[in-house]
C-alpha cells in the first residue's frame, strides 16, 4: 500500500507539471496575425534588384493618389476580406467597401488575393507578417524608361 501511495503521488506530481506546460501562451498563427485588425498603407515602392527592400518609393514616383493612402484592408480568418475606401474616395461612384478572397500559399510564405487590396491583387510573397506589420512583394514588369524591366513592387501595411 505504501508503494501504491508513492506511485500515485509521483503520478500526480508529474501530471500537474504537464498541465502547467499546457497553460503557456500560444504563439499566434499567421492567420491570427493577419486577421487581428484592419491594415492601412504605410509605405511602398519599386524593388529594382528584388532584394526585399524598395529602391524607389511610390511617393517619389507620384503614382499613389492621396485617396488610396487612407484605404484599409481587413482579412478575416475564414479567407474572406474587405477593402474600405476610407474617407477620401478616388471615384465617388466606386462602392465604399469591396470584398476579396485570400489564402496562404507555399507553406504560408505567400498569399493569394482574388480582388484587390490597395489597388493590387494576385500572388504576393510575404516579406514580413508581425503583430503590427504586413510587408508584401509582387513580381511584375514595368516600363519607366527604355524596355520593360522585371521588378518587384513592395507594399508595407500597418495596424
Amino acid at each position: 500500500m505504501k508503494y501504491t501511495l508513492c506511485t500515485i503521488a509521483i503520478f500526480l506530481l508529474v501530471s500537474c507539471g504537464k498541465d502547467k506546460d499546457n497553460n503557456q501562451p500560444q504563439q499566434p498563427t499567421k492567420t491570427d496575425l493577419i486577421s487581428k485588425s484592419s491594415w492601412k498603407y504605410e509605405s511602398g515602392g519599386v524593388d529594382q534588384d528584388k532584394n526585399g527592400t524598395f529602391d524607389i518609393s511610390f511617393a517619389t514616383l507620384g503614382i499613389l493618389q492621396p485617396c488610396i493612402l487612407d484605404n484599409t484592408a481587413t482579412f478575416t480568418a475564414n479567407g474572406s476580406g474587405t477593402t474600405d475606401e476610407g474617407t477620401t474616395k478616388c471615384n465617388p461612384s466606386v462602392p465604399q467597401t469591396s470584398p476579396f478572397v485570400w489564402a496562404f500559399a507555399n507553406s504560408e510564405t505567400a498569399i493569394n488575393i482574388s480582388g484587390s487590396i490597395i489597388g493590387l491583387g494576385g500572388q504576393f510573397k510575404i516579406l514580413a507578417l508581425t503583430d503590427t506589420k504586413l510587408s508584401l512583394s509582387k513580381d511584375t514588369t514595368i516600363t519607366l524608361i527604355g524596355p520593360p524591366t522585371p521588378v518587384a513592387l513592395i507594399v508595407n501595411l500597418q495596424h
